[in-house]
């Protein structure tokens, strides 16, 4: 084992760049974010393509949600995700080096959005999100340091909307992605404790459009669907090792997602929601990791399904102020017993969510939500080469998410006196 060197061992154990694309444990199925909105945290993102309500999150999930804007209106919201997996090295001769520990990282993400009415049938917004995201860590020293020490992946999205109301009942719209993104993977060049480290590290901009439509059929109902295309990123970066570094290239190819809402009356102050989402992760197969020169280095095979999350919710209005929330969801996640690895502890997983929003004015609210994210029995990670290793992950997360939503403009106040 002693006599691998940095590159050989970053290689296989570089599901680095693959394995990193695979999932963040305990956040959303792969390495996709969720969480991209307070009002939709509260109740499991349930109807969160729907529109129909007063936040402008949904642009995220279906751009048709900018139709709802009456003047100007914009939103802020903030989310900390606090994820345990726990690793247990379970067998291999690598499980007397010891176990990962907890290799969940707390994390922060922002996401903004703001919308303009133009004219009685088109209005213009803008969203910023990080849709894809991932932070593990386990301990330095650990039987399986070869396969992980760190994994980071960052991204930032900006969509500018277009949207169009047809009529009263029928609205549509269409977005361009532009994305940054970013991964850096570090692990061991050898199982000894206190060995050197191995850096995997690249990023790209890359170009993608969203497009939606939502009807309101009958009054009180509200149906959305919304589209998120794939994105190519051609990665370039450096494979840094004891040895000579290396630069290196990658085609990755993000998945794109479908999203259906309905947001349906129940009576003047009970509404139900329910939602569905499909994520194209299959068509994440082989990822070929090359030199600059295009001499191969590796070939990444992952061999995903695809993900489905579900998800029902209920909002309450307590008062003209106060609205309450609550939601319940399933994820099956694109990783299974098969493609898991150490960097990737995702399995499928319950969502239990509430929240709430205090309406101060008729320009300016709050929102608030929660959710406890679930992974029912032990994750099972096993690796055949370069050194059989296998370990059980037990995860779950809290999140906390928090918004603020304001308005601008409307019809001009009364004038205190009336000439006549």
């Amino acid at each position: 084992m002693s006599g691998i060197s940095g590159r050989a061992v970053l290689l296989p154990g570089a599901v680095a760049l693959g394995a990193l694309l695979a999932a963040a444990p305990a956040l959303a199925g792969g390495f996709a974010l969720r969480e991209q909105s307070a009002v939709g945290q509260g109740m499991s993102f349930a109807g969160a393509a729907a529109g129909g309500g007063d936040s402008l999150s949904g642009m995220f999930w279906n751009p048709a949600v900018v139709n709802q804007v009456e003047h100007f209106q914009g939103e802020q919201v903030v989310t900390g995700v606090f994820p345990s997996s726990k690793v247990d090295v379970t067998g291999g001769p690598l499980a007397p080096f010891g176990d990962g520990g907890d290799i969940g990282e707390s994390a922060g993400l922002t996401a903004g959005y703001s919308a303009y009415r133009i004219t009685d049938q088109l209005a213009v917004g803008l969203s910023v999100n990080t849709p894809f995201g991932l932070a593990t860590d386990p301990d330095k020293n650990w039987g399986g340091q070869i396969y992980a020490r760190s994994s980071r992946v960052r991204s930032v999205n900006a969509t500018p909307t277009v949207g169009y109301k047809v009529n009263e009942w029928f609205s549509i719209a269409a977005g361009v992605q532009i994305q940054w993104f970013d991964i850096r993977l570090r692990q061991a060049v050898s199982p000894a404790p206190g060995a050197e480290t191995a850096t995997l590290k690249g990023d790209d901009f890359g170009v993608g459009f969203t497009a939606g439509f939502t009807v309101a059929p009958m009054e009180g109902t509200s149906i959305g669907v919304g589209f998120r295309s794939k994105i190519e990123h051609d990665l370039k970066g450096d494979l840094s090792t004891p040895a000579p570094d290396l630069k290196i290239k990658a085609k990755v190819t993000l998945p794109e997602t479908v999203t259906v809402g309905l947001r349906q009356k129940v009576t003047d102050d009970l509404t139900a929601l329910v939602g569905a989402e499909w994520t194209n992760w299959s068509r994440l197969g082989t990822v070929d990791v090359k030199t600059r020169g295009g001499a191969p280095v590796t070939a990444l095979p992952f061999d995903y399904k695809d993900g489905w999350f579900v998800s029902g919710g209920l909002e309450y209005a307590w008062s003209p102020e106060f609205t309450l929330r609550g939601g319940v969801a399933y994820e099956w996640s694109p990783i299974n017993d098969k493609n898991r690895t150490v960097r990737l502890p995702d399995d499928d997983r319950w969502w239990f969510s509430a929240g709430g929003s205090y309406k101060y004015s008729e320009k300016l609210a709050f929102d608030l939500g929660y959710s406890f994210v679930y992974v029912p029995g032990k994750s099972k990670i096993t690796v055949a080469t370069p050194v059989p290793f296998a370990a059980e992950a037990k995860s779950d997360v809290h999140i906390v998410s928090a918004s603020v939503r304001y308005k601008f403009g409307g019809d001009a106040p009364a004038a205190l006196v009336t000439k006549y």
